[in-house]
């Protein structure tokens, strides 16, 4: 009886063996066909025009044309997809001055390039070398022009000494410009420079800026300007104003937004 439970015993672990290698066996003809498999899918994305990209597409840009675009990141429809590297993208374009933001994604079907631009915005502009520097709130130069651009304030009463397009604008008097960039940012949290034509800082004791071509603003001093702009939007969204009112709103006086009509 033990010769044949012995012998059972035998035969059971012979067979599990041989299942076992019988199981190993199809696991590495699974992993060899799969790993051909692979290389087949490979060579078909890096090594056949199927995957050739055939268009770019750009969006998100309003001043820069997509001819500096597509200018700037080179010829990229017939390269492969899969091998083009989107960082290489991104590095040309962010040197273009008026580029802030890009958001660059491949589609497989049909393969393109989609490229989205997040422009810098003009915060003001400023006379330099017979022409006009325009700059971001930051100060950062956007581009030189020969006139003024529309709808882009207009600073005065300041000198540059230096504006290279891509590089922070540099006034000669750097105590100014500290004092100046501040009441910018100020009117760009405010959500007024868009509106705003001219800003005068000509009299460091008596800032002002037009509204809208209809409002003369009296700031004062830089000093407490955030809240001054905050009486200036209260008048200004008040009962007492229209759209079509003209004049002016002194905001020289602690605590008061004075109109005159």
């Amino acid at each position: 009886m033990a010769k044949r439970q012995s012998a059972g015993g035998i035969q059971a672990r012979h067979d599990e063996r041989r299942k076992k290698r019988i199981k190993e066996q199809k696991m590495r003809r699974i992993a060899f066909f799969s790993f051909l498999a692979l290389i087949a899918v490979l060579i078909v994305m890096f090594f056949t025009p199927l995957f050739n990209i055939k268009n770019v597409e750009i969006s998100g840009n309003n001043r820069i044309s997509d001819e500096e675009i597509t200018s700037t990141v080179g010829e990229i429809e017939g390269k492969n997809l899969f091998s083009y590297r989107k960082g290489k993208i991104k590095n040309r374009l962010y040197k273009l001055a008026y580029v802030e933001k890009v958001l660059v994604r491949k589609k497989a079907f049909p393969p393109a390039i989609t490229i989205d631009i997040k422009e810098r915005v003009p915060a003001f502009q400023a006379e330099y070398a017979g022409g006009f520097t325009v700059a971001d709130k930051s100060g950062r130069v956007l581009e030189q022009t020969s006139e003024k651009l529309e709808g882009v304030p207009t600073l005065t009463g300041v000198l540059i000494s230096s504006a290279k397009e891509g590089d922070a604008v540099v006034f000669k008097d750097t105590e100014a410009q500290k004092i100046i960039m501040s009441c910018i940012e100020n009117m760009e949290k405010a959500g007024i420079i868009a509106d705003i034509t001219v800003m005068s800082f000509e009299d460091m004791t008596n800032i002002t800026f037009n509204y809208q071509n209809r409002l003369d603003v009296i700031c004062g001093t830089h000093i407490d300007f955030q809240r001054k702009l905050a009486l200036f939007k209260e008048a200004v969204n008040s009962n007492k104003l229209t759209e079509n009112s003209r004049g002016t709103i002194n905001l020289s006086t602690t605590g008061k937004a004075i109109y005159t009509p």
